[in-house]
């Protein structure tokens, strides 16, 4: 079930990817969203401030002026202040999470995440990419993980599917295969 500030967060997300794009600032406002989902996740306290109930939105709007009012569209700047005027400010790091997955299915753009043991070098790269876009025909964007736990091989993580080709999980898969026919 969907939380209800996951769906509000959703609305407001996609009200304000309509807004970008009606007025032609579609990347601005991807970028502008990025720039405060990272203020969300390097300043914890401005999680703590905006949710507090004992501050009153007009600080809460003051505040967001002075961390974003220099740095973010005037647009997008009007738009969170709105939000804070509301009383959704605390909302404000869902919905720029859920702006920049509705900018990627927007774009058709496919987020994929290779996890390898090592870093991983262009032919490596190309490979894994091959294997990626038989699994989609959209547009991908590639991150790349370094866990040196599943010994080697390489998970492959594209939206909710995972294909998992890593050393840890075939001896996970032995084991339990050897665990099976020693209790048979």
């Amino acid at each position: 079930m969907v939380s209800k500030n996951l769906r509000v967060s959703r609305r407001y997300a996609r009200a304000l990817l309509s807004l970008a794009l009606e007025n032609n600032i579609l990347e601005e406002a991807y970028q502008d969203m990025i720039l405060i989902s990272h203020a969300f996740s390097y300043e914890k306290e401005l999680k703590v401030v905006l949710k507090s109930p004992i501050i009153r939105e007009v600080k809460k709007q003051n505040i967001l002026r002075k961390l974003f009012g220099e740095k973010v569209h005037p647009l997008i700047l009007h738009y969170i202040l709105i939000i804070a005027r509301k009383r959704r400010a605390a909302l404000l790091d869902g919905i720029s999470r859920q702006f920049i997955a509705e900018y990627k299915a927007h774009l058709n753009i496919e987020p994929v995440r290779v996890t390898t043991a090592f870093p991983i070098d262009d032919p490596m790269r190309e490979k894994v990419l091959v294997v990626a876009r038989g699994f989609t025909s959209k547009t991908i964007e590639f991150k790349e993980k370094v866990d040196p736990s599943i010994i080697g091989g390489f998970i492959l993580d594209l939206g909710d599917r995972r294909y998992d080709a890593s050393i840890k999980r075939k001896l996970n898969d032995l084991k339990k295969h050897l665990n099976v026919d020693n209790t048979a």
